[in-house]
């Protein structure tokens, strides 16, 4: 959803279920709930199935969904509860997300409280803001969640080349170091990424050269070296391929002087 369309801050509140008899409440089609569990233990169904779910969980409620309420009785669920006006009654992320850093969100949790009941916070600007917060949040965690439900052989490999793609890594040490074979390892990324684990090494490479490149904190030939290309030639030709444009003329465009 666009932050335009998200026209009001309705509510902030803090909820504690008393038991597990809670009655849930129906969303009116111009307004969207979202619920993110502070404690205790959630029952919500995804998929046909019946899951549990704690804190962090992030449930999304657009009109006419309802609100969570399946608990347990030995352990009922608190959670963060905001309410927005909206422009249009749409989904974009799934219904059930995760905000992985739960330190991140308990600070979230508090400043959004205090920011929701001062009188002198402009609730339009807060509004967007908070919606923006937990959406990127939610959009994080989907990323990640593909990336975790890969085979382990691909999963492992993918961490290997992110941890080590500023050294000259070798196909052969990436499927070594993930247990498997060169041949079955191409196979997954064809299957999985669409790409073959040089390109996926490349793209990470370059990944982390446009954010050193918008940094400037290093020359472009650092650069080059750095991110694990051999030399500055070989850079710039992958570079450009990518990107069409060279390091240069990418850090020129990201500078801010470039106005």
């Amino acid at each position: 959803m666009e932050m335009n369309q998200i026209l009001s801050l309705k509510s902030v509140s803090h909820f504690v279920a008393a038991n597990a008899m809670i009655t849930p409440a129906k969303i009116p089609q111009d307004e969207e709930s979202i619920e993110i569990i502070t404690g205790g233990i959630i029952f919500f169904e995804v998929g046909g199935e019946m899951r549990e779910f704690g804190p962090g969980t992030i449930f999304w409620h657009i009109g006419g969904e309802q609100t969570i309420h399946l608990t347990s009785a030995v352990n009922p669920y608190r959670c963060l509860s905001m309410r927005f006006k909206v422009a249009k009654n749409q989904r974009i992320l799934p219904r059930v997300t995760k905000w992985k850093d739960l330190h991140a969100f308990s600070e979230f949790h508090q400043e959004t409280l205090r920011h929701a009941h001062d009188e002198r916070t402009d609730h339009n600007i807060l509004a967007k803001v908070i919606y923006a917060k937990v959406f990127w949040e939610a959009y994080l965690s989907t990323r990640q969640q593909k990336t975790e439900n890969y085979p382990l052989p691909l999963s492992r490999s993918i961490k290997i080349i992110e941890k080590n793609f500023s050294t000259q890594l070798s196909i052969e040490q990436i499927a070594k170091g993930a247990n498997t074979s060169e041949s079955y390892l191409y196979s997954l990324f064809r299957q999985h990424l669409r790409s073959s684990p040089h390109q996926y090494l490349l793209r990470c490479r370059l990944r982390h050269a446009r954010t050193m490149l918008a940094d400037n904190k290093f020359s472009i030939k650092e650069i080059a070296a750095i991110c694990g290309f051999e030399n500055i030639e070989s850079f710039y030709r992958a570079f450009r391929k990518n990107s069409r444009m060279t390091p240069f003329e990418y850090r020129k465009i990201h500078s801010p002087e470039n106005v």
